[in-house]
């Protein structure tokens, strides 16, 4: 049996980038401003460090959760959800969660655990002008 279909051409999610920026080793920063259930948040991800820990960061990931605050107006705080992402199997469940608990404005960052991560989140947030 089959779930509810959402309408042709109604998005659950949509995301489109509003920053980029080159972080350490030529790395693309970037920055989106996501629409999910009728809330707008701003989103980022970097990929995890050996450790982790947030001094253990590469630096295009530090780059990143600067350039979202920057952009989001607003420092560390409850306005600002986390989650690491271990796997491609974990995407789409962590998105649809922290997203489902964010408020309207909130800056969300997503750590990954590889590029290979990333390349699927990038998918489940359904970005637009992404190259």
């Amino acid at each position: 049996m089959r779930g509810p279909r959402r309408p042709q051409g109604v998005a659950l999610i949509s995301s489109i980038v509003i920053h980029r920026s080159v972080g350490a080793g030529a790395t693309e920063v970037q920055v989106l401003d996501t629409t999910f259930k009728g809330k707008r948040m701003y989103i980022a991800w970097g990929l995890r460090g050996p450790e982790l820990t947030r001094g253990a960061e590469p630096p295009a990931t530090v780059a990143a959760r600067a350039a979202l605050q920057a952009v989001a107006g607003h420092g560390e705080g409850p306005r600002n959800p986390e989650a690491f992402i271990a796997n491609q199997s974990g995407v789409a469940i962590t998105v649809y969660r922290l997203l489902t608990e964010a408020r309207s404005g909130d800056a969300v960052f997503f750590l990954c655990d590889s590029q290979a991560v990333v390349d699927w989140l990038v998918t489940a947030l359904e970005v637009q002008d992404a190259d």
